[in-house]
């Protein structure tokens, strides 16, 4: 049934049709060009076609030209301007929504039947793909045409998702997406270009064995985007569901999967109606999918560890990529901008330093193994008064001939770095080291000692001592004396000032309160009697002397006239337990490993050093802890506010912005860098053959003959004084 609504110029197969605008002024010009007089008579229901509009008309041209909408859309204040669409000269130049498919020519009776080729387009309207928008493309199809001399029988080759209805004029009408049912409605719908998702076309010539690497126009994007857009977790059976139909017939379709760690992609094939389509899960980079970098810069930028990431995985069935491709992505991407990034925040925080007159320094060495057998060393220089990480030397034990000797290399090497950027050091903070005191007295730098190392020696000797039965009084005394050395460091500000009130302990401890130094002649304390004599130490006992060995031999007052006043290492020691969270001691690193798990340690450190403590309703927050070094006698902590992770992004935006478009620049800084041989290479190096020929387990047993009975096999290492008999057997008999 024919529409009532026509194009006011009579145009056949109009299109979208346009009421005249209610703004008067906008609505005169329409009528301008519709009458030539504005003032002529105007229906109430009067409609112009899109045939008498100029392309920039329209919001929309580009989409409706690609087949991806069905109506166009006009902009504000469009005017038409063309009068007559039959005239050339303004005859808009886009094609029109109808196909005009060439008719069949009479030819001659032949003798025999001829086959001709022609060219069918098909018109698939945008609607009939509702979420899967596919562009319109012409099939190319061959037609036989069995010609007589009365009549032409033609067979057509029409692929479509709906049925095509040709007019007497040739013209297929394009599907509607759907019906109009209010033409001002549609003129005011507003369509936000930027939110539809362009399709993947027909494609007849799809190879199976196309590349990983062929990237749909779909994805590619911007890779400054890709890695901070939100992911999910998608079950493989719910993707299978969206590519098992074809959007277009609606019939059974051929899929295909390829996946590359967390990367999947399906290609669709539909055998009935040719339709393909072929969609990846993430954006590729060259040939690296997006998503399988970044995984492997989470693990590595969080201190995590791949092989327990990857258990986590395979538990849950979730696919990813091997350990492998995580070093590969470590060697060439993460690793030179881990070390770029600390580089760089290095030299901006030593340029600061510079400003300042002297600066004070705090160092400790922390193993990556206790006792005398470490492979690596890491010796850290912190700036005491922002307690910010200046410095991280990593000492390898073959470098300096011992695990002993790495605490002074790494030392001399912070020390070398502030001397070359032209810092002035006031005085260094350390442990009671005896190379690092004479490395430093050698040098003319100013040290002094951290009072918790020193009290915990001492504490450690103390309650040994309290163990013997003639001095059980020590436990009493233990925690009095542990923080009379806090104080006698505090608030002293001259080394001999520190000794006299250290040595006053000795008179403290007997209720002796008046001293014979001048530097502190009377306890601080007020005066008070005591209600138990029991708990002084008698004059002459041997636990009184064993104390006073303890605390006022010649070193240790040598010692403590050396304590900080002002600053420790506590922390450093802080920083330490951050370091067994990114390179915990139980792993074993390569160098280069090792150095940037250091390096992140620090970046985390110097990020969240001095948060704040966490309030709630206004009142500050506390939670209680039962530390094992004070063997169960609870404490209350201050719960600080949540760690930030800004230098986790900042990382991010470094490897896919900069570092992947040139690695070779960053792995050349990063490779600078000397790398000491493995501890194995000192050695001989032994086949394999050889080793597995001489591996015998202490415990392997072979059972003999009848008469033998069973004994124990150990033919690698014989007793050399009996020939063919092991030592064992020889021990046995």
């Amino acid at each position: 049934m024919a529409s009532w609504r026509k194009c006011v110029f009579g145009c056949a197969n109009a299109g979208t049709l346009y009421t005249l605008p209610k703004e008067e002024k906008l609505r005169e010009k329409w009528l301008t060009l519709i009458f030539g007089n504005p003032q002529h008579e105007v229906r109430k229901n009067l409609f112009v076609c899109e045939r008498h509009f100029s392309e920039d008309s329209f919001q929309n041209f580009g989409l409706f030209k690609s087949g991806f909408t069905s109506k166009l859309i006009l902009q504000p204040g469009a005017v038409p301007t063309i009068r007559g669409a039959d005239e050339p000269a303004e005859a808009p130049s886009y094609t029109p929504r109808a196909t005009i498919l060439d008719a069949p020519t009479p030819s001659p009776c032949p003798t025999a039947p001829s086959k001709s080729t022609r060219t069918v387009s098909t018109q698939l309207s945008a609607g009939t793909l509702k979420l899967h928008h596919v562009r319109s493309r012409g099939v190319q199809a061959t037609t036989d045409t069995s010609d007589s001399c009365t009549e032409t029988e033609t067979s057509w080759l029409q692929l479509s998702s709906t049925p095509m209805k040709a007019t007497t004029s040739g013209i297929v009408d394009r599907p509607r997406k759907r019906p109009r049912l209010e033409i001002e409605e549609e003129e005011e719908e507003d369509l936000d270009i930027s939110d539809i998702s362009l399709p993947q076309p027909h494609d007849s010539t799809y190879e199976p064995g196309a590349s990983l690497t062929e990237v749909s126009e779909m994805t590619e994007m911007d890779t400054a985007e890709d890695f901070e857009d939100t992911k999910y977790i998608v079950f493989e059976s719910c993707l299978k569901k969206l590519f098992q139909t074809c959007p277009i017939c609606k019939q059974h379709c051929n899929l295909q999967r390829r996946r590359f760690g967390t990367f999947v992609s399906f290609t669709q094939n539909c055998p009935h109606c040719l339709y393909h389509r072929k969609w990846d899960s993430q954006p590729i980079m060259e040939s690296t999918p997006v998503g399988n970098l970044q995984l492997s810069a989470a693990v590595y930028f969080s201190g995590a560890s791949f092989v327990k990431m990857e258990k986590i995985c395979k538990a849950m069935k979730l696919q990813v990529h091997q350990y492998d491709t995580f070093r590969r992505h470590s060697r060439l991407f993460l690793e030179p901008a881990i070390y770029h990034k600390w580089k760089t925040d290095q030299q901006l925080f030593l340029e600061e330093l510079k400003k300042k007159d002297k600066i004070a320094v705090g160092g400790d060495m922390r193993a990556d193994s206790p006792g005398h057998s470490a492979k690596f060393g890491s010796y850290t220089l912190m700036e005491l008064e922002s307690e910010k990480i200046l410095d991280i030397q990593l000492v390898q034990s073959n470098e300096v001939g011992g695990s002993f000797y790495m605490e002074k290399e790494g030392l001399r090497r912070s020390l070398d770095l502030l001397q070359d950027n032209n810092i002035n050091l006031d005085y260094i903070v350390t442990d009671r080291h005896t190379q690092v005191k004479t490395f430093l007295r050698g040098r003319n730098i100013t040290q002094y000692y951290d009072v918790w190392h020193m009290e915990k020696g001492l504490s450690k000797k103390l309650d040994k001592l309290s163990k013997d039965k003639e001095c059980q009084l020590i436990k009493k005394w233990s925690a009095a004396i542990k923080n009379h050395m806090y104080w006698a460091a505090s608030s002293s500000k001259t080394g001999p000032e520190k000794v006299a009130k250290w040595t006053s302990l000795i008179n403290h401890i007997q209720n002796v309160h008046t001293h014979d130094d001048p530097e502190f002649p009377k306890c601080a304390h007020p005066e008070k009697v005591s209600r138990d004599p029991s708990k002084w130490f008698q004059p002459g006992s041997l636990a009184l002397y064993k104390v006073e060995k303890l605390l006022v031999n010649k070193r240790v007052l040598g010692d403590v006239s050396k304590l900080s006043s002002d600053h420790q290492t506590s922390s450093l020691e802080a920083f330490h337990s951050v370091v067994i969270r990114f390179a915990p001691k139980s792993v074993v690193f390569p160098f280069v490993g090792m150095m940037c798990r250091l390096y992140l340690a620090g970046m985390h450190f110097n990020e969240n050093v001095k948060r704040a403590q966490a309030t709630s309703k206004g009142k500050a927050l506390f939670k209680v802890a039962y530390p094992k070094y004070k063997k169960g006698k609870p404490t209350a902590k201050p719960v600080k506010t949540k760690p930030t992770f800004g230098y986790v992004t900042e990382l991010m935006r470094l490897v896919f912005n900069e570092v992947f478009a040139e690695p070779g620049r960053f792995v050349d800084q990063l490779k600078s860098v000397p790398v000491p041989e493995d501890l194995s290479a000192q050695h001989e190096k032994v086949s394999k053959d050889e080793v597995i020929a001489a591996h015998v387990s202490r415990f392997s047993r072979a059972v003999g003959g009848p008469d033998q009975g069973t004994e124990t096999q150990h033919t690698a290492h014989q007793d050399p004084e009996t020939p063919g008999v092991s030592g064992v057997q020889r021990m046995m008999e």
